[in-house]
């Protein structure tokens, strides 16, 4: 035989088609992925945690407040109910946006609200809040048609 008319082909790596078929499959195992972890009710979720911490935030400068303001038989929560009164008075650095408080001179209630689906079962007309109340001591959330208040 002739060294130029025997040519031998030595396959060795992938075809193009191979390529394509594999990229194929890992394209639809990472869509499979993304829409089983469903990143914006993730994001929503991380969201919340935030509302969360930034009420128990308040809701603790707000005692302190209370404590730091009480005269005789106890103090006034209109006097801790403002975020110029928490930062001026240096119970906070900055009061975190989202977060509302208010106060009837007795008690008070911190809220924000929540957005993640997975926060609470609320039913139709209603929102789901991250309630802090003075009266219990305990925050929790709530499902309400409108804004907490305090009583």
């Amino acid at each position: 035989m002739n060294k130029g008319t025997a040519i031998m082909f030595n396959k060795k790596g992938f075809t193009l088609i191979e390529l394509l078929v594999v990229i194929a499959v890992l394209g639809i195992l990472a869509s499979v992925v993304l829409v089983a972890i469903n990143p914006a009710e993730r994001i929503k979720e991380a969201q919340d945690s935030g509302v969360r911490s930034d009420v128990s935030q308040v809701a603790t400068a707000i005692e302190s407040c209370y404590t730091g303001t009480a005269t005789g038989s106890g103090g006034d929560y209109d006097n801790c109910d403002d975020s110029t009164e928490l930062t001026n008075g240096g119970y906070l650095k900055l009061f975190p946006s989202g977060v509302s408080i208010d106060s009837s001179g007795a008690n008070a209630v911190v809220y924000g609200t929540l957005a993640a689906a997975s926060a609470a079962s609320c039913g139709t007309g209603e929102t789901p809040y991250y309630v802090y109340s003075s009266a219990t001591g305990a925050s929790s959330v709530q499902c309400l048609t409108a804004a907490p208040t305090a009583t």
